[in-house]
């Protein structure tokens, strides 16, 4: 929670500034909500924006600061938040 936060050095901006509380009330509408979204997925996320094969403006820059660690702790840290999310199981 500590880390989520966080002011990133890259954009002064920390996790919870532009994803919400708990990572369930986005700025935008194109933001993703986290709160509930699979750690893994997370990661993986995190890690290919650090890596630089997923651009984006802000979490590009933002993750390149983040260790292995870091990627660990704040992907448990959402993935465990109670979510908004629901996945497409049974819809047409």
């Amino acid at each position: 929670e500590q880390l989520a936060q966080a002011k990133g050095e890259a954009t002064k901006q920390s996790c919870v500034d532009c994803h919400g509380a708990e990572g369930n009330a986005p700025i935008d509408v194109t933001y993703p909500k986290l709160g509930g979204q699979y750690g893994d997925y997370i990661a993986h996320a995190l890690q290919a924006y650090r890596a630089g094969n997923r651009q984006h403006a802000l979490m590009t820059p933002q993750a390149a600061q983040l260790s292995d660690q870091d990627i660990s702790d704040l992907a448990a840290y959402f993935g465990s938040r109670s979510g908004q999310l629901r996945d497409l199981h049974g819809v047409d």
